[in-house]
């Protein structure tokens, strides 16, 4: 029989959410600068003051994906260029970064995967959110960004109850997500609505992170879950931070149908996020 967490334990993992680094408030300090159209100077000092997020905007914003048609040389070009929506994605992944950093051994990811699976799932969250017409982008969008922040709280905290998850999963033929729960008594997903709310992301986001892997569950922004869902599944399926095998049965899949999601929709959706992450990869072993 696997061993459980004790529940001293359980308390530990979840006072470990405490210690972790806070999300950088360049982000929150920075939308309402833009929403307001506060003058260039006071936007790229804001984001000025934090050097080591500045070297990750610029690592990004001059990579393929996002530069495509312009020549950015300095943070004030990416600022003036790029356009609010886009400036807060990259800040959002500057600030994120750091936190997906080494490899999950607990989750048997190499360094760098779980960070690409990511950016992945953030990127088809938007091309899905987008193409489905939906509101909210941005929320979509980080919240695919953050949705596995959970395992990377749990693989620095409980690693040796790892053997225990996957011998319950092969034994008694559960989802990953059961066991962990079993197991550990939360899983990735409560773990990482938990961080989502300590770092005051809205309720969307923390909807998204906490129903990725089953949206029908999910009381409110159950369309916000549901797309996390699709992109999550779709960057399985191209072996993005996961082996490739995720085969998705629209006909057969309520989450994929409710959505009005058809094949060629997902044909076209794989085509449009490989292409992306090819775009990404400069950035991604920076």
């Amino acid at each position: 029989m696997p061993a459980l967490i004790t529940k001293p334990a359980l308390d530990d993992l979840l006072r470990a959410v405490d210690t972790l680094p806070p999300f950088p408030k360049v982000v929150t300090r920075v939308i309402p600068m833009l929403r307001q159209m506060a003058p260039l100077e006071k936007i790229e000092a804001v984001i000025k003051y934090d050097q080591a997020i500045t070297a990750r905007v610029l690592a990004i914003a001059r990579s393929p994906f996002y530069a495509r048609r312009y020549k950015i040389r300095s943070l004030r070009d990416a600022i003036i260029v790029l356009g609010q929506r886009q400036l807060v994605q990259i800040l959002l992944m500057a600030c994120s970064a750091h936190y997906f950093k080494g490899r999950n051994r607990a989750y048997d990811l190499r360094e760098g995967e779980l960070w690409a699976h990511s950016v992945a799932v953030a990127i088809a969250s938007e091309i899905i959110a987008e193409d489905l017409g939906r509101h909210r982008v941005l929320a979509i969008y980080t919240a695919g960004l953050l949705h596995d922040i959970g395992k990377t709280l749990l693989d620095r905290q409980v690693p040796d109850y790892f053997d225990s998850i996957f011998l319950l999963v092969q034994e008694r033929r559960i989802s990953f997500l059961e066991a962990e729960k079993e197991v550990i008594g939360i899983n990735h997903q409560d773990l990482g609505a938990i961080v989502a709310h300590r770092w005051h992301f809205p309720p969307e986001v923390q909807t998204g992170i906490r129903h990725h892997h089953d949206p029908l569950k999910a009381k409110h922004h159950k369309d916000v879950a549901a797309i996390i869902y699709v992109a999550n599944r779709l960057a399985n399926s191209i072996g993005v931070g996961a082996s490739a095998g995720d085969f998705l049965q629209p006909d057969s899949d309520d989450v994929i149908r409710r959505l009005g999601i058809t094949p060629a929709m997902l044909d076209t959706y794989l085509v449009k996020i490989i292409e992306a992450m090819e775009d990404a990869r400069s950035f991604l072993t920076a």
